[in-house]
């Protein structure tokens, strides 16, 4: 399994950041507007989840630097409701929010103690978890709704390290569900690497495609690398979450 590092995660989410913005930037008025890549939500959506999931992690932080508990989310059960209904504001409003609730997250990544980052925290699903995982938590947010925002393919623009670490991690989280094909992932452009997915005792089906578009399909996300990927393979995945 590919290692990350507390420093390295750090960078992610630091660079994940900055390429979100200047795709924003890019996007101009069209920023909050129109549809994403994910069904049923626009861009709008996702700008407004990434806030909430930015201000989420500033909670787990805040405990994690005062002892005190901070649950992520203080109601849970009207998350898709609270990110509903920020997705009508004015799209103005909603940029405003997500680059404000950003800013907020880096300046609180920046500003914890060193030991705070061993802290026991709780994650919305539960997960007891240091404090030092908040970061690849953001790292992932960041960099997979970066390509949501369907502004072009962003996987070009995944670090090859970061690719790697997403492969080793939702490999293994659809390797294991129960309706999870046997499949065996081999990245043309990774020497000697490969994931197993699905049952053991069975012969897998060998699925060969750059690393960037067989992590895209793990992820169910509609880019070229992943449609290629998904084209060469009789199997058919689980969703990832």
């Amino acid at each position: 399994m590919a290692e990350r590092g507390f420093a390295r995660t750090l960078g992610w989410v630091q660079e994940g950041s900055a390429l979100f913005h200047k795709r924003l930037d890019e996007l101009g008025d069209a920023a909050a507007a129109g549809p994403s890549l994910l069904p049923g939500w626009s861009r709008a959506h996702v700008l407004t989840h990434l806030a909430r999931n930015a201000d989420a992690l500033v909670n787990l932080l805040t405990w994690a630097r005062t002892g005190v508990e901070t649950p992520m989310y203080p109601n849970p059960e009207s998350r898709l409701d609270d990110i509903e209904q920020g997705a009508r504001r004015p799209a103005s409003v909603v940029l405003i929010d997500f680059r404000d609730a950003d800013a907020r997250l880096l300046a609180t990544i920046d500003a914890l103690p060193a030991e705070s980052w061993e802290s026991i925290v709780r994650s919305a699903l539960g997960r007891t978890i240091p404090a030092s995982e908040v970061p690849w938590m953001r790292t992932r947010e960041i960099w997979v709704h970066l390509v949501d925002l369907g502004a072009g393919d962003d996987t070009d623009a995944f670090p090859a390290d970061l690719v790697d670490a997403l492969l080793a991690e939702v490999s293994a989280t659809v390797g294991a569900k129960d309706d999870c094909p046997a499949v065996l992932l081999r990245p043309t452009d990774r020497d000697g690497a490969e994931y197993r997915l699905g049952p053991d005792g069975t012969e897998p089906e060998v699925v060969t495609a750059p690393a960037a578009g067989l992590c895209a399909w793990l992820l169910g996300r509609d880019t070229a690398g992943a449609r290629a990927a998904r084209g060469s393979a009789q199997a058919v995945l689980p969703r990832w979450l």
